[in-house]
């Protein structure tokens, strides 16, 4: 029995670089400790040396624990699809076929109210070139087409600097991806 409990709280260890890291951090101490007890201030430089050995590589894992945390964390659906317009996120979603837009995100950008009427209205209007749930998404979005076509009609400078926007920064980038290195 204590023998699992002991194996338990090794592999648990073994799996938390932050839990080595204080263990070895505690090592550190007790030898930086004994040294300068032994040798004064002499003895307390002379420490740093093991000490540094004892806890770079469970700070190192502990980086990349880290790098894996933030991963998995709540931006991790934002990872790579979203740009800023006037400090208002803009996700984008690349597929093979076309460049889709987050249609909420393109409302807000643009000051029109997001309700189920506003995408009841769209979808009526724009269903055709693009205005659904693109695959693999359950975000209903505009296609390349459908949003130059619904940008056509609006003639404020508000959404005249969007659509350059969304021409210079977004679609020019993601053409010369897709011509670097198309999908397979």
């Amino acid at each position: 029995m204590i023998d699992e409990l002991w194996r338990a709280a090794a592999h648990w260890v073994d799996e938390r670089a932050w839990a080595q890291l204080l263990i070895r951090a505690a090592m550190a101490a007790v030898i930086a400790w004994i040294f300068f007890r032994a040798m004064g201030l002499i003895g307390l430089v002379v420490a740093l040396a093991p000490a540094a050995l004892l806890t770079t590589v469970p700070l190192t894992h502990s980086g990349f624990d880290l790098l894996r945390w933030l991963r998995k964390s709540p931006v991790r659906p934002w990872n790579g699809r979203w740009y800023e317009f006037e400090r208002i996120q803009v996700r984008i979603f690349e597929h093979p076929d076309h460049t889709w837009f987050c249609a909420d995100d393109v409302f807000r950008a643009l000051g029109e109210p997001v309700d189920k009427v506003v995408h009841e209205r769209f979808r009526n209007r724009f269903g055709a070139l693009g205005y659904r749930e693109p695959a693999g998404e359950d975000l209903v979005c505009f296609s390349e087409a459908a949003l130059r076509r619904y940008l056509a009609t609006r003639r404020d400078e508000h959404s005249l600097r969007f659509s350059r926007w969304i021409e210079r920064d977004v679609l020019f980038a993601h053409e010369k991806r897709r011509r670097e290195a198309p999908f397979r």
